[in-house]
């Protein structure tokens, strides 16, 4: 890996240096005649993949013109063909879903829709993260077989479980999957609908599995009109209304938010707001959420409710939740929720500071290695439910791809998360190989494992083995999208800016840049004290509020205490308060000049 020196002066209080994003050439011709659009949000738009779509269509995409083609997708007509049979025979059908959001919310949009039809015959298996583990269990068989299910839909799970799809089928019961993780073995399964297998030529594989449910559900539907099981007895369903769920599972399982994924957020964002789902309503009353549900929202609160019980409790919970029809229920298990996700940011915090010095000191002893360019902890008392929340944190902090363990003495549980140009489904494959894990599976940037106690030693000397060959790529810069003065910022703007999104993976908020201003009336916020709050001001006497999340104590917190005129980068948000719209500056980072 080749070492670059930076001048310090050049560094920002975060240690990176500033770089301005290149306009791409091919938007050019894209951009020329959009006479609509300000100059801003051209040149905002000029540095956006905007994958050849007219602009139209980009900024204000269309369902009825954009929604793929669900046959595209290989193995989907059989998958619904037989799905179809179970129907119309009354077959008993089981949802075994994944215990995470992503998992939660295509469990829930299958279980919803097919309630819609007035489906009883239904049964519905989340694992346990302990007890069960990751994909298709021998229990979740045992569970599906005294029920005599016929047919299995599994969802965000079961590409790779070979031996658990063949005791079921042996059982008499039909396997067919729905999932977006990386094929590593054969699939035996009735129908497997994949996008990242190799058969597969549709081209959705940035998709998350709840996108895919909703296609599915789409080409059911289809079906069923067209072999006329609608009357009017049982209107057909309007599907639309179950973007909120795909929009909350896309966001949280932080697939690129591009092409298909863009259109189904954006619409069901749109969905989400007009308030149907009652579980996503009392969570959101919970919450105290009482102005318009946007992305952020999503990302960090109502996402960590719903995962957190597939962490630390029960994890049905979250598929109960988005599933219940009842406001009181509904309510209950809200709080359930809040309280199992208050544990475990508790967890996760004292977990995370451990995992840094456990880091910090194996760095520090290892004399032979001054740059590490992976992270390997371990314990036996942190609980498996957080350990990938760890593995992200360490990953963020330290640029480096990490295996976070929680050792036990039956049943170890490995998480790892990776970073661009690291494929961690690759690593685990690779364990898999030299016969030090005993399964797991993941896509490029995160995967888990489980594992043998006593197989530690051999997976420490063959992950330095493995990245023995691997170059870790210096990523000591901050993107930044335009510069700005503050005479220019008003709501309007940050309206139109809003327009380009909605933002996520793949499609980042714009990293705007303020030149030469001086921090005022600063003073440190929050329950505990860890942002600061500041209003910043130009040489004309122009201000903007402004607040640094979490930074009271860092760098970028010391260099607004000192008042000294700076450059600041980040991005505009519009604060509502008092009934009253206020431009906003969130700051991510600051150049000392």
């Amino acid at each position: 890996m080749q070492k670059v020196i930076y001048k310090r002066s050049n560094l920002s209080a975060s240690g990176l240096i500033w770089k301005h994003k290149k306009n791409l050439s091919e938007n050019y011709k894209i951009l020329e005649k959009s006479y609509f659009l300000s100059n801003i949000v051209k040149n905002l738009l000029l540095k956006r993949d905007l994958f050849s779509m007219e602009i139209s269509d980009y900024l204000n995409p269309s369902l009825r013109r954009l929604t793929p083609d669900p046959s595209i997708l290989h193995d989907m007509e059989k998958a619904v063909n037989e799905f179809y049979k179970a129907i119309v025979k009354k077959e008993k059908i089981g949802i075994l879903g994944d215990y995470d959001v992503d998992g939660a919310t295509s469990s829930a949009l299958i279980f919803n829709y097919l309630k819609e039809l007035k489906i009883n015959y239904l049964d519905v298996f989340i694992p346990d993260r302990e007890k069960d583990g990751y994909g298709i269990s021998e229990n979740a068989v045992k569970f599906f077989s005294k029920k005599k299910t016929k047919l299995i839909l599994c969802l965000d799970c079961g590409t790779n479980d070979i031996n658990n799809i063949k005791k079921a089928e042996d059982l008499g019961i039909k396997v067919i999957i729905i999932d977006h993780h990386e094929q590593k073995t054969q699939n035996k399964s009735l129908a497997l609908i994949n996008p990242k297998k190799s058969e597969d030529k549709s081209g959705l594989d940035y998709l998350a599995t709840v996108g895919l449910s909703f296609l599915f559900i789409i080409a059911l539907n289809r079906s069923l009109k067209k072999n006329f099981y609608f009357n009017e007895s049982l209107i057909e369903p309007k599907l639309k209304k179950y973007l909120d769920l795909v929009a909350l599972g896309t966001i949280c399982d932080l697939v690129p938010l591009k092409k298909v994924n863009r259109l189904f957020v954006k619409k069901g964002i749109l969905e989400l707001n007009k308030k149907k789902n009652k579980g996503i309503v009392a969570l959101t009353e919970k919450l105290n959420i009482d102005k318009t549900i946007d992305v952020s929202d999503i990302g960090f609160y109502l996402g960590p409710c719903i995962n957190a019980p597939g962490r630390i409790g029960d994890s049905s919970l979250g598929f109960k939740i988005l599933s219940s029809e009842d406001e009181s229920t509904s309510s209950e298990l809200a709080n359930i929720l809040l309280k199992n996700n208050k544990e475990r940011k508790t967890l996760e915090d004292i977990v995370c500071e451990q995992a840094k010095k456990k880091f910090l000191i194996t760095k520090k002893n290892n004399n032979k290695i001054k740059h590490p360019n992976f992270i390997l902890v371990h314990d036996q008392n942190w609980h498996p439910g957080i350990i990938g929340i760890i593995a992200s944190r360490l990953t963020k902090e330290y640029n480096l791809p990490s295996i976070v363990i929680s050792l036990k003495e039956s049943n170890s549980k490995g998480s790892i998360r990776s970073i661009i140009g690291v494929n961690a489904s690759d690593i685990i494959e690779f364990l898999k190989e030299k016969n030090c894990i005993i399964n797991g599976g993941g896509h490029k940037m995160a995967g888990g494992f489980s594992l043998k106690k006593a197989n530690l030693s051999k997976i420490k000397s063959m992950l330095e083995s493995y990245f023995s060959r691997v170059t870790i790529k210096n990523q000591n810069f901050l993107e930044i999208d335009t510069t700005l003065d503050l005479q220019s910022i008003n709501t309007s703007l940050i309206e139109k800016i809003k327009d380009i999104g909605p933002f996520g993976n793949n499609n980042e908020e714009p990293i705007i840049v303020l030149n030469n201003l001086k921090p005022t009336f600063i003073k440190r916020v929050g329950k505990f004290k860890n942002h600061v709050f500041c209003v910043l001001e130009d040489i004309y006497g122009k201000t903007i509020n402004a607040i640094a999340f979490n930074h009271a104590t860092t760098a970028i917190g010391r260099a607004i205490l000192r008042e000294n005129i700076i450059n600041v980068a980040g991005k505009l948000e519009i604060n509502k308060y008092e009934k009253k719209n206020n431009t906003q500056f969130i700051i991510e980072d600051i150049l000392i000049l």
